[in-house]
């Protein structure tokens, strides 16, 4: 039998490898806000990312690494699914962080979050 919260991890670290590959080797941080809209009509849906690195103090935004990168359209949704299916927690964006001493963090975005505030 699987664990949840372990595969939701390993699609994170997945994610993380993206980013950090993603990064100049003098970048000492980064983030990536990935979103992920399934309400459309039709059923289709799409991922989408905003990426920076911080090199020398100045945050840079770029794009992530292609070369890398295509898998994000399918790590994206699965990581959505498996969330959805532990927790019922239907978020619309992440943002993944590589800080400064090399952890990683990330926040998950709700809709109804909005609202509330």
């Amino acid at each position: 039998m699987s664990n949840p919260i372990e595969e939701q991890r390993l699609i994170i670290d997945e994610l993380y490898l993206i980013v950090k590959r993603s990064c100049p080797s003098e970048a000492t941080s980064a983030r990536c806000r990935f979103e992920y809209d399934h309400g459309y009509e039709d059923g289709s849906e799409s991922v989408g990312e905003a990426f920076y690195f911080t090199k020398n103090g100045e945050s840079i935004s770029a794009a992530l690494d292609y070369a890398v990168a295509f898998p994000v359209m399918d790590l994206v949704p699965q990581l959505h699914a498996k969330m959805k299916a532990h927790t019922g927690g239907d978020w619309d964006a992440f943002t993944l962080f590589i800080n400064e001493d090399g952890s990683v963090t990330t926040k998950f975005e709700y809709p109804d979050q909005n609202q509330l505030n």
